[in-house]
């Protein structure tokens, strides 16, 4: 993503809405995890529902991972999917499906080694002034992260 885009992203409007999400009742239909290390959070998960007419029936998706830097190869993203794997097979989810950015080779990296795999799905996202490519990955919800 451009330094200026990254920088255009207002904080209070994204604080507002993690505030609603994690305060709402719908926690169910779409959960989130928090990672901690030391009383910081170090990274979070965002999953629910696929958003894509072709995904399989008894799918979930990975919406957003995010983990501090400091914290990369840590073992909490590997973490943070474990917990969502579990819960989401726990309630009888068969695949997981998350988007990312095709030019992100180390994401990429990460879901390869973690038993993901590419099925073939692109899309163009339009970011207001730029263009980006995201492919699908899916995985068994059921495997071991």
């Amino acid at each position: 993503m451009p330094d200026e885009f990254l920088a255009s992203l207002a904080i209070d409007a994204r604080e507002i809405a993690w505030r609603s999400r994690l305060e709402s009742d719908e926690e169910d239909l779409a959960p989130a995890w928090v990672a901690e290390r030391d009383g910081a959070v170090v990274g979070y998960l965002v999953s629910g529902p696929p958003r894509d007419e072709d995904a399989p029936p008894d799918a979930a998706e990975i919406y957003a991972i995010y983990v501090a830097p400091e914290q990369w190869r840590s073992g909490t993203g590997r973490a943070l999917l474990g917990v969502a794997a579990a819960e989401w097979a726990s309630r009888g989810t068969r695949t997981l499906v998350l988007w990312v950015l095709d030019e992100n080779a180390r994401a990429r990296s990460f879901y390869e080694a973690l038993g993901w795999t590419a099925d073939g799905s692109r899309r163009e996202i339009d970011w207001g002034g730029f263009t980006t490519a995201e492919v699908r990955y899916r995985r068994p919800a059921n495997g071991s992260v």
